[in-house]
């Protein structure tokens, strides 16, 4: 049973990582966007017409001159991000077993690491002593303001065969 709560509780930690990372991207792009086109943040439209103008296929209403450009751009960039999402993010994937103490053999300590391309993500660690089982999460790359201990040597081998085996 606690084998199974570990597995949802990570496969729910990974779902949630996912999509805070897609977030940060798309957020980025975005401010980017907003850089290349000075102006299209104002607000021009009415709330009943930018409701109207959100739907899909719509195009701007007649007179708006480059806002439309600026929408048809806008909704072609969203696509774009839309189908880079769906292969980006934390896809690099590494176990590493080891015993944590002399007497237990099985190798039933483990370090698994989920990080991106750029080798950002996160470490679970969990090590199996004889009376409890006790788990770890750092982030990756390990960053002064958050507060945690470095990377054990399991969980920086972890990291490093996540890196190596690519998406």
């Amino acid at each position: 049973m606690t084998v199974v709560s570990i597995v949802l509780g990570l496969a729910a930690l990974a779902v949630a990582v996912l999509a805070l990372r897609r977030a940060d991207v798309v957020e980025r792009r975005a401010k980017q966007w907003m850089a290349d086109h000075p102006g299209a943040g104002t607000a021009t439209a009415s709330p009943a017409q930018a409701e109207t103008d959100s739907g899909a296929g719509s195009t701007a209403p007649s007179g708006t001159g480059g806002d439309a450009a600026a929408v048809v751009e806008l909704r072609r960039r969203v696509a774009h991000l839309e189908g880079v999402g769906s292969t980006a993010g934390l896809s690099r994937v590494a176990v590493v077993r080891f015993d944590a103490f002399e007497e237990l053999g099985g190798r039933l300590s483990f370090s698994a690491a989920i990080v991106d391309d750029t080798g950002h993500g996160l470490v679970l660690t969990a090590i199996h002593g004889r009376s409890e089982t006790r788990s770890y999460l750092k982030q990756v790359p390990v960053t002064e303001a958050s507060g945690q201990r470095e990377l054990s040597p399991e969980e920086t081998q972890a990291v490093s065969e996540a890196m190596r085996r690519g998406a």
